[in-house]
């Protein structure tokens, strides 16, 4: 078909002026309280946020929706430039009505029919292949490339009339797949069935439909720079100004209306390009990213104030306060790209810059969020809460709890790599380009983590198998030679820790431990005690003083569970017959100290009283 200029285009005189128009857009115990409150509402909001931002506006109801990418180059061209002039027609007009209304910004009614303009002009962008932009990028990219091509694509048609433009029966004849206007670099594509059936060029395309190539759209920067950098009237002939006033002007849709009352001489000033945007824009986006930083460096400091806060006396909420205190940072820093984004209208690097910097922070917080949530859950699960001989509530851990630890970290850890992973998807990398880029880190740090990683997985067997638990005795042999005993106060998932009988404590990794012979002493078995206590000569008188000065011996003694003393006579004379039980949990070693200090100890009462 011979192209010609769409009937719903208005057409204006070279030199008239053009409306711009825009894009879419304490303390710490008190402390404790509030935040735990305000934890289950301040997630439920995060989960909102990733959606919110997916897009710069939202679309309206399936009803109104337009489909642009037609089936052939004439229908994709001829829709393209139908929808984009229509649409800045109306928001042109509704500026205009809005600057004759009173007031110093624009009434609702404008704010809302603009709105639902942004909305319609948001559906050109689907005629665009932005399969090489980054998904996290594509919002307000597919934008500025909608905008710059609209005029370059103009400025190319204007300069023959006569240009033939394939329609649906010539791409059927000739089996078209590529289209490129004569002597430009604007291409059309076919979209394949497999692209169709995937859904990420178009949501409402198929097989067939033709859109602007991803090479049109790399090369339409430079070209919109050639043709209209020096030439002022050329942009208002071709509506380059559309996309000017756009990246140099805050505010979406609708730039301030106090900006468009300042005198001519004043929004030129603030219109002076400084690196890519406008003066006013470093005006606005400068104090406050500034004011962001001051807060997230006090957040901080309240943070580390927070260090001094104790489990024994708190519980979970110190690990809680760790994991809530992500939270504002993350609320800042998605606030800080909206109003980076969305309303200052920051385009080309300073745009991708800000985009990558608030996705791999808001990936990191969410995923440390997650990471410290597991271990405040697992804290919550081991302590107990008990009041001392003074009354005091404290917290005391729970047997199994280094196990149910190491289980609660392990699914924080697993849930915070999935969050990265899913942030390095967000920002364009694939799967393939994750996997080198983390072959050679995951090399390095298996070489580098060899016996953590034993330690851990060893861990997960002793877990598992059930050898060990908190509060049982054992004798460790670590070497031919040595052997620790004593109490296990903690299984972890890297080491268990033992309290030896002299009171010290042992940190023994599990990875030995799992080398090691472990002798496993039940602690509820008492063994009996039986003792034969010969009586040198001695005044019959004496006896009963002397049996007495035993049996205050045996109560004393620190090793005997329950002891009774009783005299018998035998051929050689008077004795003592000890007979009771040992205190459980004694190892035969043990027993056997302590028998022999026990006999020790009343052969010398014995010997004294008799003597």
């Amino acid at each position: 078909m011979i192209w010609r200029p769409s009937s719903t285009r208005k057409t204006e005189p070279p030199g008239a002026q053009r409306r711009p128009c825009l894009s879419p857009r304490r303390r710490p115990d008190r402390l404790i309280s509030r935040l735990a409150a305000a934890l289950l509402g301040v997630v439920l909001v995060l989960t909102a946020i990733p959606g919110a931002t997916a897009t710069s506006a939202p679309l309206r109801s399936a009803e109104t929706l337009r489909k642009v990418a037609g089936a052939s180059p004439a229908q994709t061209i001829d829709r393209f430039l139908a929808l984009t002039g229509q649409e800045e027609d109306l928001i042109r007009s509704l500026i205009r009505r809005g600057m004759a209304e009173p007031g110093p910004t624009f009434s609702a009614d404008i704010l809302h029919r603009v709105d639902q303009s942004v909305d319609t002009l948001l559906l050109a962008t689907q005629a665009l292949d932005l399969s090489q932009v980054a998904p996290a990028l594509r919002p307000m990219t597919g934008v500025g490339m909608m905008l710059m091509l609209r005029s370059v694509l103009s400025y190319d048609l204007s300069r023959n009339r006569d240009l033939v433009v394939p329609d649906q029966a010539q791409v059927e004849r000739q089996h078209l797949s590529h289209w490129t206007i004569p002597d430009t670099t604007i291409t059309l594509r076919a979209i394949t069935q497999q692209e169709a059936e995937a859904g990420l060029l178009c949501s409402q395309c198929s097989a067939g439909d033709f859109l602007f190539s991803a090479g049109t759209l790399a090369r339409v920067p430079a070209d919109f720079e050639t043709l209209f950098s020096g030439n002022p009237q050329l942009r208002r002939r071709y509506g380059a100004d559309l996309y000017v006033y756009w990246a140099m002007l805050p505010g979406g849709a609708l730039p301030p209306k106090l900006f468009l009352h300042l005198p001519l001489s004043m929004r030129r000033l603030l219109l002076t390009p400084i690196g890519g945007q406008s003066l006013l824009q470093w005006l606005l986006m400068v104090p406050v990213s500034l004011l962001l930083l001051t807060a997230s460096a006090w957040w901080l400091a309240r943070v580390i104030a927070w260090r001094h806060l104790r489990t024994d006396q708190h519980g979970a909420w110190p690990h809680l306060l760790r994991a809530a205190a992500t939270l504002p940072p993350l609320l800042l820093l998605q606030g800080w790209q909206w109003f980076a984004i969305n309303w200052i209208n920051l385009t080309n690097a300073r745009e991708a810059g800000v985009l990558v910097f608030s996705d791999l922070g808001r990936g990191l917080l969410l995923a440390l969020f997650t990471y410290l949530l597991a271990e405040a859950i697992g804290q919550m699960i081991i302590l107990r809460r008990q009041r001392d001989h003074d009354g005091r509530l404290t917290y005391q851990r729970r047997s199994g709890a280094g196990q149910v630890l190491t289980l609660t970290r392990s699914a924080g850890l697993a849930g915070a790599l999935v969050l990265g992973v899913r942030t390095a998807q967000d920002l364009g990398l694939t799967s393939l380009t994750l996997l080198a880029l983390s072959s050679v880190p995951a090399l390095a740090i298996s070489l580098g983590t060899q016996q953590l990683i034993r330690d851990i997985s060893d861990g997960f067997s002793l877990l598992l198998d059930g050898q060990i638990r908190t509060g049982d005795r054992c004798s460790i042999q670590v070497s031919s030679s040595t052997a620790i005993r004593g109490t296990i106060t903690s299984l972890g998932m890297r080491s268990v820790r033992v309290q030896q009988d002299d009171g010290s404590i042992v940190t023994v990794p599990n990875s030995q431990l799992a080398a090691s012979l472990v002798t496993h002493h039940h602690t509820n078995i008492s063994h009996p005690l039986d003792l034969l206590v010969p009586i040198a000569t001695a005044a019959p008188e004496q006896l009963q003083s002397l049996l007495d000065q035993v049996r205050r011996a045996l109560a004393g003694h620190g090793s005997i569970a329950s002891g009774q003393a009783d005299l018998v006579k035998g051929d050689r004379g008077w004795a003592v017959q000890v007979s009771g039980w040992w205190q459980t949990g004694l190892v035969a070693e043990e027993r056997a100290m302590a028998r022999e200090r026990l006999l020790l100890e009343l052969l010398q009462l014995v010997g004294n009283e008799s003597g």
